[in-house]
């Protein structure tokens, strides 16, 4: 005879909460679809297909050709400060995945049980960042990883609908650079980093005059029409005010009203020397302001472990 356990039935708990969230409540705007095969392998479990409603007709609209696969897991006791404890394998799973996919937990189960108010829906995209965030923090041999930073979809009587139905809108987009001949797909990757690399530098120290860049391109190995093209770049989109004397980062959100520049330094911080470049920029002032900047960024590991090694210097 099978038997079920506890995880089973947390599970299946979260499956029903889920699919009243997204079919009944968010209908207009969410077509969640479940593979129909309940086992314990560390796959997908289902696709959520987005949908445009039509404001002149009722219950209607159009289906987006955006797709976005999920795996779901259910826990009893409430999330808190946004990190989930969840097995190896299933982190591999959909970090290694080649489509895009996301992480549903569904929390507070139990206690919620006669109160819909109580339940908490929380998700996590396993993006490069939160990938590499994920592998500094975690040991190798360890069964479980820590997710750190879900993000709310609901949680008590707020929902976040909007938020994630915009992201998830940018993340199912076709990826057009994958089409490209490898050597220019080479050639696209280096300039992206190249450019997260300059962006983060300049968001960290707030201005730049001439004298300042000629530092900042022998800091990154880079020439100084290289260094002086990405400002151009930047300028362009808007994230940097440039004058013939000066180069100044701009206070950017984006359209969850998130900084720009510290979403930037987050994906370029593992690639910056920052002892180097406290070594290049040693004024008090200047020092202060990289230090302020940095520390927005004080969850991401490899900042927390540089100001722990500098805290040990004094």
């Amino acid at each position: 005879m099978s038997k079920f356990n506890k995880q089973n039935r947390l599970d299946e708990k979260a499956i029903s909460i889920i699919s009243d969230f997204f079919m009944n409540k968010h209908g207009d705007l969410f077509d969640l679809q479940f593979h129909g095969i309940k086992d314990n392998t560390p796959d997908t479990d289902g696709f959520l297909r987005l949908r445009e409603k039509n404001e002149n007709k009722v219950m209607a609209g159009d289906y987006l050709n955006q797709v976005v696969f999920f795996q779901l897991k259910g826990q009893e006791k409430a999330i808190e400060n946004n990190t989930y404890v969840c097995k190896r394998q299933i982190v591999e799973f959909c970090k290694e995945i080649n489509l895009p996919t996301i992480l549903f937990v569904v929390s507070n189960i139990f206690t919620g049980v006669d109160n819909q108010k109580e339940i908490q829906i929380y998700w996590y995209h396993f993006s490069r960042v939160n990938i590499e965030v994920l592998n500094e923090i975690n040991k190798s041999n360890n069964k479980n990883m820590i997710l750190h930073g879900l993000e709310p979809l609901k949680v008590g009587n707020r929902d976040y609908v909007d938020i994630f139905y915009t992201f998830i809108k940018k993340l199912a987009k076709k990826d057009d650079f994958l089409d490209l001949p490898k050597e220019l797909l080479d050639l696209a990757v280096n300039y992206k980093n190249k450019t997260l690399i300059v962006a983060s530098i300049l968001y960290l120290i707030g201005k730049v005059d001439k004298s300042d860049r000629i530092k900042v391109a022998k800091l990154l190995g880079f020439t100084l029409k290289d260094l002086n093209d990405i400002i151009i770049s930047l300028s362009r989109q808007k994230l940097v005010y440039k004058n013939k004397d000066s180069v100044i980062f701009k206070q950017v959100q984006d359209e969850f009203k998130r900084d720009v520049g510290l979403l930037l330094l987050y994906e370029a911080v593992s690639k910056i020397d920052l002892d180097q470049l406290i070594k290049v920029f040693p004024e008090h002032n200047r020092k202060l302001h990289i230090y302020g900047n940095l520390s927005k960024a004080g969850h991401h590991p490899v900042v927390a472990k540089y100001f722990k090694k500098e805290v040990s210097s004094f």
